[in-house]
């Protein structure tokens, strides 16, 4: 008798926990958490929210703004339905950083040791670059059209940029996402990319974005680490 109070005792007590298991599967009020990607401002906005990442990409913005003949640039970031691939200051004026666009492009300035010569140094203001230089890297970094994981597959693109002209018409980005599980988003990683820059290693090859796919109001925002150069016109022919 004992024993079969025993065994009744354990099927009630395993009744009770499998009937505690079903209320609390049917009661539980599950709230998914994502990370969502809509900015729900401009471009020019997002930049200015975040000027500790993206001070030297507005500087360099408004210096080219200056310039009557080049007031096109600012006027790109207020475009609608293209791909903005926005550098952070790691990219452009970050010293730090031996492959930022500063650091690589060498200025002429006074020698601290001898003011009354001049000798090759890292950039400090973009004062001390030719404007349509700037312009150029600017207008190269703006993709036309939008070029988003729903809009890409593993089939490489070269993308026409905001740099072509009849005279330039090599300025496009090539664009593909990655074969694998993460799908990464890869950036003018493409055969014949060269793997120096003025006899720097600026390490271009399998670059992505250090933030992909941010929906601004007016179109896609891919936040970089890296500024790029323009392929050369082999290059494309061969890829």
């Amino acid at each position: 008798m004992k024993k079969n109070n025993q065994f009744i005792l354990l099927i009630m007590a395993a009744a009770l926990v499998m009937s505690g298991c079903n209320k609390l599967q049917n009661g539980y009020d599950y709230k998914p958490s994502y990370y969502s990607t809509e900015l729900k401002m401009s471009v020019l906005e997002f930049m200015q929210t975040r000027k500790d990442i993206f001070s030297g990409m507005l500087a360099a913005i408004e210096y080219v703004d200056q310039d009557p003949n080049l007031k096109d640039v600012k006027q790109m970031y207020s475009s609608t339905g293209n791909t903005f691939l926005l550098l952070h200051n790691t990219a452009l004026t970050n010293l730090e950083d031996a492959t930022s666009y500063w650091a690589v492009n060498t200025v002429m300035g006074p020698n601290p040791d001898n003011p009354s010569q001049t000798i090759s140094m890292r950039g400090s203001d973009w004062s001390q670059y030719p404007r349509d230089s700037v312009a150029k890297l600017l207008r190269y970094h703006v993709l036309k059209g939008t070029h988003t994981y729903s809009t890409l597959n593993s089939k490489p693109k070269w993308v026409e940029t905001f740099a072509m002209s009849a005279t330039n018409d090599s300025a496009k980005v090539y664009l593909y996402l990655e074969n694998v599980r993460e799908a990464n988003l890869r950036i003018n990683n493409y055969v014949g990319l060269p793997a120096s820059y003025k006899g720097i290693s600026m390490g271009w090859s399998n670059n992505a974005p250090r933030t992909p796919d941010l929906h601004a109001t007016n179109g896609v925002i891919h936040v970089m680490n890296k500024w790029f150069i323009l392929p050369t016109r082999a290059a494309i022919l061969n890829n």
